[in-house]
């Protein structure tokens, strides 16, 4: 015996013309809540949790000490695309390029000093002598 992949279609599923009525309510599912994406950014800041304050480093550490003492020369290199951009920057604001590659990392060392390295006595205390 086979089956058919189609369902019959016979006279007990026909309605005739005009004595169609819905489906009893009971069969129907409550509508999902839609989910408002904006909700999360309308909550009030302080309703957040709060991270508890970074602990600060016990005190200056001699090996952050001599590492940070260190007369060391180094150099690194740039890819093609960072030359140009540089060289490009360097020449449309009237400057050196290692002026704003000066600049850049003193805001990057900066940064950290408020963020990553906020905890550092270490780290603080040349922040603070610079």
């Amino acid at each position: 015996m086979t089956t058919s992949p189609f369902a019959s279609l016979h006279s007990s599923l026909l309605v005739r013309k005009g004595a169609a009525v819905p489906s009893p309510a009971g069969t129907r599912t409550a509508p999902e809540p839609v989910f408002d994406p904006y909700s999360i950014a309308r909550r009030d800041a302080s309703d957040a949790d709060t991270a508890p304050p970074p602990q600060p480093h016990p005190g200056p550490c001699a090996a952050h000490q001599e590492a940070a003492e260190a007369d060391e020369d180094f150099g690194f290199e740039l890819s093609d695309q960072q030359d140009r951009r540089l060289r490009l920057a360097a020449a449309k604001l009237d400057t050196t390029r290692e002026q704003l590659l000066s600049e850049a990392v003193d805001n990057l060392l900066n940064h950290l000093a408020e963020t990553e390295l906020a905890s550092c006595s270490c780290y603080r205390a040349l922040a603070n002598s610079s």
